[in-house]
């Protein structure tokens, strides 16, 4: 890798790791999230939730695992309207995400129950656009258009001072 690769490399995973840091969702967004409903061509996850008995425990333990792995933004870009992607349109829209979240990811998608994962997907789906649509005005976010936080470089200013001659 080039040094140009590596530092574009690192823009995006500060880009990646900003907007996670200004997730403040509401205690509504979790409740409003919670009622959310699959979109019509996920009925059969809806049917394979509801006939299976242990799918508040299991989906308990993802939602604990996304916390954890702090998952949530790279869940949410993972979707379109609610609904998760088909995997190669998933790596798109995540391979500028930081190493360390796509390998948890990467296990998310592969051991999360597929009925449990599509809801847990929609839940952070809208959590997520709640929370930013308060926050920035807009619901949307992508890294390619992501704005950096502005950083302040220096520790101290030393207050400006003006000198009058009053002589003369």
């Amino acid at each position: 890798m080039t040094s140009f690769s590596v530092d574009a490399a690192r823009r995006m995973n500060d880009l990646w790791w900003a907007e996670i840091d200004r997730w403040m969702p509401d205690e509504d967004d979790f409740d409003n999230a919670g009622c959310a409903e699959l979109a019509e061509e996920l009925d059969l996850f809806r049917i394979q939730a509801e006939a299976d008995p242990n799918f508040f425990n299991i989906w308990a333990d993802w939602d604990a695992y996304v916390v954890e792995h702090t998952l949530w933004l790279p869940l949410e870009q993972c979707c379109a309207e609610g609904v998760l992607l088909p995997m190669g349109q998933r790596e798109l829209r995540v391979q500028t995400c930081p190493p360390e979240l796509l390998r948890s990811l990467r296990w998310f998608f592969e051991l999360c129950p597929t009925h449990v994962k599509h809801y847990l997907a929609l839940y952070y789906y809208v959590i997520g656009r709640m929370d930013r649509a308060r926050r920035t005005g807009s619901p949307q976010w992508s890294p390619s258009t992501a704005e950096r936080a502005l950083e302040e470089r220096t520790f101290f200013r030393p207050p400006k001072l003006t000198v009058r001659h009053y002589s003369g």
